[in-house]
């Protein structure tokens, strides 16, 4: 976990260098630039970030074209990717209802016998057929980008569906919430603690609105990362934002102690116990028997 915002934009420019070296150096493409392979190393000499989970990278084709499976975490994909696969469904549901079409022709006139329908089974769900879709480098650094925001944001836009298989989520959501409209609605998600990131955010977001038209390169990133790093506090702890944390986390430990409180049972008190007279009447039978 990053200690500062300055540590945190510095992990995000070493993931951006790890990027560049995979695919300037390697030909290698990640392909899977999420929030939860978006990692920060301690050494001794100081914290670096890092990526992991390479399981998806492949060396890059020279038509950039690769299967559809491992082309990213859905809430992190690029809208290009995003878009690519509303095609696909859509191609899909088509060539499943042409199917449904002449196979009514075909058995239209036959003498059958009605059987029972029965409820449908996860086999009979559309599937997207096997094809490819094309994939570059900018598609990752616009990952990053998401990577970014899904720190620095307590707003979470919730996966949308299309279909049975294709998941959308920056295509549909994502244009109309920080791409189309001002944007003021991106910068209101963001949690206090990261206020000062804003003005970085903003002009990430202008580099890439073009994106998938004019992929943005690595060097772009790499200068609006460095310029804003240069107007951060050195490495210093931000004393009154971990103290705002800190109240907003106490706060919120009282906020779900208090509703746990209110769902549980109330406790049944137990009668008191009356105090038996068993013995007393014991003995007074006894003395009126001595009597």
């Amino acid at each position: 976990m990053f200690r500062t915002l300055k540590e945190f934009v510095r992990a995000l420019r070493d993931i951006v260098k790890i990027q560049q070296a995979a695919v300037e150096e390697r030909q290698i493409l990640h392909r899977d630039c999420s929030l939860n392979n978006a990692m920060i190393l301690d050494e001794p000499e100081g914290s670096e970030g890092f990526l992991i989970d390479w399981e998806f990278a492949v060396r890059i084709a020279s038509d950039h074209k690769y299967p559809i499976g491992g082309t990213g975490t859905v809430p992190f994909m690029s809208r290009g990717l995003l878009n690519q696969y509303v095609v696909l469904q859509q191609e899909a549901d088509l060539e499943s209802k042409r199917k449904k079409t002449a196979k009514k022709k075909e058995t239209r006139g036959r003498n059958s016998v009605d059987k029972p329908k029965t409820p449908k089974s996860s086999s009979d769900s559309l599937a997207l057929p096997v094809s490819y879709v094309i994939q570059g480098y900018a598609d990752d650094l616009e990952s990053l980008f998401s990577c970014s925001l899904g720190f620095a944001s307590s707003f979470v836009v919730p996966t949308v569906w299309c279909g049975s298989a294709c998941p959308i989520r920056w295509w549909i959501v994502g244009p109309a919430l920080t791409w189309d409209r001002e944007e003021k609605r991106l910068t209101d998600q963001f949690h206090p603690y990261f206020k000062q990131l804003i003005p970085l955010a903003v002009e990430w977001r202008r580099v890439l609105v073009d994106n998938m038209i004019h992929p943005v390169t690595f060097d772009t990133i790499l200068a609006v990362l460095n310029s804003h790093l240069d107007k951060l506090p050195d490495d210093e702890e931000l004393v009154s934002a971990v103290d705002m944390l800190r109240n907003d986390a106490a706060i919120l430990t009282k906020h779900v102690k208090g509703k746990r409180i209110a769902s549980d049972p109330p406790s049944v008190v137990a009668p008191k116990r009356q105090k038996s007279h068993h013995s007393d009447t014991e003995s007074d039978s006894a003395s009126g028997s001595d009597a």
